[in-house]
């Protein structure tokens, strides 16, 4: 018997659409990003709000859905898209990474950690940049700050 997949498993084409949901906010030295630190701890693995976009969902809502899991915030001041994916290989397996800015309108906003969370913390953006350990995330957030940047 063939094993089977849920949608957003890479099933039978090895292809798999994620979004990297960027939650940010206005803040005293700038834009401000979140970036969570998943649990066991591993001192330099720090990421974006990542999951997988189910076969029958719309990617806007699939950036809220991943944030609302992630930290219980589910209410966007805007939802910015940055354009288009990025497309990693991982041998036979391919992963489709579209970029979304989250934007938090309080400052002050409570983020509830899940315990597959060790940590969240809020950083200005050279610091988020030198945090995350996935070049695909650095890209990912260096179009959205662009793009926020531009607007």
């Amino acid at each position: 018997m063939a094993p089977s997949f849920s949608p957003p498993d890479f099933g039978t084409l090895g292809l798999r659409h994620e979004v990297n949901v960027f939650v940010f906010r206005s803040g005293e030295r700038g834009l401000e990003y979140l970036l969570l630190q998943p649990a066991p701890r591993y001192e330099a693995v720090w990421r974006p709000v990542v999951h997988p976009v189910r076969l029958d969902e719309d990617l806007h809502r699939a950036a809220v859905r991943a944030v609302r899991a992630e930290t219980g915030l589910d209410r966007a001041f805007d939802l910015v898209s940055p354009g288009a994916g990025l497309l990693q290989s991982i041998g036979d397996l391919q992963v489709v990474d579209w970029p979304f800015g989250f934007q938090v309108r309080d400052a002050r906003v409570a983020v509830r950690r899940r315990p597959s969370l060790a940590a969240v913390s809020w950083h200005v953006f050279d610091d988020a940049l030198r945090s995350l350990a996935v070049d695909v995330h650095r890209q990912n957030l260096l179009q959205l700050h662009a793009r926020l940047l531009a607007a």
